[in-house]
């Protein structure tokens, strides 16, 4: 049993992630095929035009890449491209490689400060690399389940399988590798990576605690120390859902009703991590689909994020389906907003929200008041689409849209929601003044844009 229910994000392994724009699902691993054929999704474009329509400013450059299943993500002045089993730093001012580092089997990648932590999918090899350089700082054999925090990586190793295996939950210096602390453990032990308002691949800030399940069995959260592995006072039932940390909080969530619930009812139980003590527990709401059921989840699960937020506020919905922040510390409503809508993403600053989880038009929402800044048109495409996508950040907003079945992007100043572009293609990842598209390149596979605003 895991530690959590965990809804997909950017994973390689899922199927048709979509603004993943990848080689064909026969293609053999490591051997090119002599006709690349371009796989998305059910809105795919095998065999028809690139869309046009495009509007806004060029490319500042285009790129060729095999596959993308991870969003790009900008350190510095390099753009980070996990391009199939290969990452990638190239130029942000022209696209020209920095660096490229080969991985021998598919892997995710997290960014801890000038740090990235690139990790087996499924268990094997992790290296840390220098973002400037791609240079490898350390790297470790046969880890399991790796979660990367802005100053340590956490993993599971285990010596012998199935029943027999003995294991320990190690915990060590992202900087050097260096180990501080180990503890025993079982094979499905694990360090919750849960957190509010945190978008891979960027890592959570290192708390004073970390949440662990050391067992199965106990069906507990508890919080370690970070630095010195010592058990903190702070536990809670794990209730397969979330198990995270919001300041001094330990926090578990149930986001399945209960029987005969139609309110869409989200449990939510929290103690303070260091001593022990009960905080407050009661409950939030999660928004609807438009055929009317409960999406549970309080942040779309292509977003990337897990919960929408900021420190101990947690964005939800209300009974009656309006958007709301919680203070996980008291129960009580910062604010509430003024029409129906479910946050489907958002940064520290911003709401995106929807009229349904899944389809109708958008606003944005100011995260400290809940005032709609601006609203815009239904973009087409349904949530339900592994194509669709959304990202905000403090200058834009990007989102996935379609006409018929040909795919686009469309970019929003955060400020005012105007309009800055609309582009053929499926949204790749997005920064504070750049948007990356990836489309059909011809025979050549896929071509990858950046937009820069």
């Amino acid at each position: 049993m895991p530690l959590s229910y965990r809804p997909p994000r950017w994973s390689p392994t899922g199927a048709a992630l979509s603004l993943l724009v990848g080689l064909a699902a026969c293609t053999v691993p490591g051997r090119e095929p002599p006709e690349p054929q371009i796989v998305v999704t059910q809105e795919n474009l095998r065999g028809k035009e690139t869309p046009a329509g495009q509007e806004g400013p060029a490319p500042l450059w285009s790129v060729p890449v095999r596959r993308l299943d991870q969003p790009l993500t900008q350190l510095g002045q390099v753009v980070v491209v996990p391009d199939g089993r290969e990452l990638r730093a190239v130029d942000r001012s022209t696209g020209q490689d920095r660096w490229r580092h080969p991985f021998p089997v598919s892997y995710q990648y997290a960014v801890a400060g000038e740090l990235i932590v690139v990790s087996a999918s499924n268990g094997g090899p992790l290296e840390v690399l220098d973002a400037a350089t791609g240079a490898t700082r350390w790297r470790a054999e046969d880890t399991q389940d790796v979660v990367v925090q802005q100053r340590n990586v956490y993993h599971r190793a285990c010596v012998g399988t199935g029943r027999s295996a003995t294991c320990v939950v190690v915990a060590r210096d992202v900087r050097d590798g260096r180990h501080l602390w180990k503890l025993p453990a079982d094979r499905f032990a694990r360090v919750s990576d849960d957190a509010v308002g945190v978008r891979p691949p960027h890592a959570a800030p290192t708390e004073r605690y970390v949440v662990v399940r050391l067992t199965a069995s106990t069906r507990t959260y508890t919080v370690i120390a970070a630095s010195t592995g010592k058990a903190g006072a702070g536990r809670l039932p794990s209730r397969a859902w979330y198990g995270f940390l919001a300041g001094d909080l330990l926090v578990s969530t149930d986001h399945d009703p209960p029987r005969g619930d139609r309110l869409c009812t989200v449990s939510i139980a929290t103690v303070n991590a260091a001593t022990g003590a009960r905080g407050w527990s009661g409950e939030v709401f999660s928004g609807r689909r438009e055929d009317g059921e409960c999406v549970k989840r309080l942040a779309y699960d292509h977003s990337g994020l897990t919960m929408i937020g900021v420190g101990t506020r947690l964005v939800a919905v209300t009974a009656d389906g309006r958007p709301q922040a919680v203070d996980l510390r008291t129960g009580k409503a910062e604010w509430e907003g003024t029409s129906p809508g479910v946050p489907i993403n958002g940064d520290d600053r911003s709401v995106l929200v929807r009229r349904t989880a899944d389809e109708g038009e958008l606003a944005l929402l100011d995260m400290d008041t809940g005032a709609t800044r601006w609203s815009a048109p239904d973009p087409g495409m349904s949530g339900t689409s592994a194509s669709w996508r959304a990202s905000v950040t403090r200058r834009l907003v990007a989102v996935s849209g379609t006409v018929g079945e040909r795919p686009f992007v469309l970019v929003h100043d955060v400020s005012t929601g105007r309009q800055l572009g609309r582009y053929p293609g499926w949204l790749a990842g997005a920064g504070d003044d750049w948007v990356a598209v990836s489309r059909s390149g011809g025979p050549d596979g896929i071509a990858l844009d950046l937009h820069a605003f």
